[in-house]
């Protein structure tokens, strides 16, 4: 009875959050989520990044975690500082007031006002607006995911938090009990993932995820093959366009160098309908202008 109750918390939790666009259902059935928030208009992962993929219209912003020496959870891909800012060093080995102390760099690797944000800022910047696909919850064994939880309730944005996991149900169980019926989770599905079709089989019997994302070399990958089944059960089919050995060559390179329709648009057409992509407001404009 009790895994009854689970599955059906979970199916209308997914069902309830599937339109992740805040009041629509995504740009003609699909959902994008722009990787670093706008990286190429605004640092990446800073707030003005975050403000401007809100303003392109966005339903979902893909950023990083990572935790200071004292504890606190800020926005930032690297391990070190030195890419993105004007300083050098581990952010686990500075405390919060010296990562504020620095200055975050553009693409072009110049100098901003912008300031490495905490994931309390971010969060609050993005409640009610637009989900955030925390990357790298799940470093060192998934230490920081109580906290991001615990921050996430602090804030009220628990329900418009996105994990994306390679994990087993069991674990997932275990490491966010109740929460995983509350947050968006989605599993992770690729070939070097063992007996993949009994992780797969695993999660669907106990609680269907908001989506699986997909990574997949070519379509002759037992990954791939996999993709019917998971539509077949209500989850959405989630992947990064933004990586060419995750979409068997269909990424966002393809869609803007050759043509849409070979890139995003093979996506779209074999039924993924969550796309991660380093250009949100090109993929928006063809999504607008597309027949579906």
């Amino acid at each position: 009875m009790k895994k009854r109750m689970r599955m059906l918390v979970c199916a209308v939790a997914a069902m309830a959050s599937a339109g992740v666009s805040f009041g629509g259902m995504g740009t003609n059935g699909v959902l994008i989520a722009s990787h670093r928030a706008d990286w190429k208009l605004a640092p990446e992962n800073s707030l003005a990044a975050l403000e401007n993929a809100i303003r392109y219209g966005v339903d979902i912003v893909e950023t990083d975690v990572r935790r200071t020496k004292d504890g606190v959870l800020v926005i930032l891909h690297d391990p070190h500082v030195a890419r993105v800012t004007n300083g050098q060093g581990y952010v686990s080995d500075m405390t919060l007031e010296e990562v504020k102390r620095l200055n975050l760099r553009d693409a072009l690797g110049q100098t901003t006002v912008e300031k490495i944000p905490t994931l309390e800022e971010y969060m609050l910047s993005a409640k009610g607006r637009v989900r955030l696909y925390l990357d790298k919850a799940g470093q060192d064994g998934g230490a920081l995911v109580p906290q991001i939880l615990d921050l996430a309730k602090k804030c009220g944005t628990l329900e418009e938090t996105v994990f994306v996991l390679d994990w087993p149900y069991e674990k997932a169980r275990s490491v966010f009990g109740d929460d995983l019926e509350k947050v968006l989770y989605c599993p992770v599905i690729e070939d070097k993932l063992s007996n993949l079709d009994a992780y797969v089989d695993e999660w669907l019997a106990n609680c269907k995820p908001f989506a699986f994302q997909f990574r997949f070399a070519s379509t002759d990958t037992r990954t791939f093959a996999l993709l019917p089944k998971v539509l077949a059960s209500g989850s959405r089919a989630f992947v990064a366009a933004t990586w060419r050995n995750h979409t068997a060559g269909h990424d966002d390179r393809v869609s803007l160098l050759q043509s849409p329709d070979d890139g995003w648009g093979w996506l779209v057409a074999n039924g993924f309908t969550i796309l991660e992509t380093n250009f949100p407001r090109e993929m928006k404009s063809w999504l607008g202008n597309a027949r579906r």
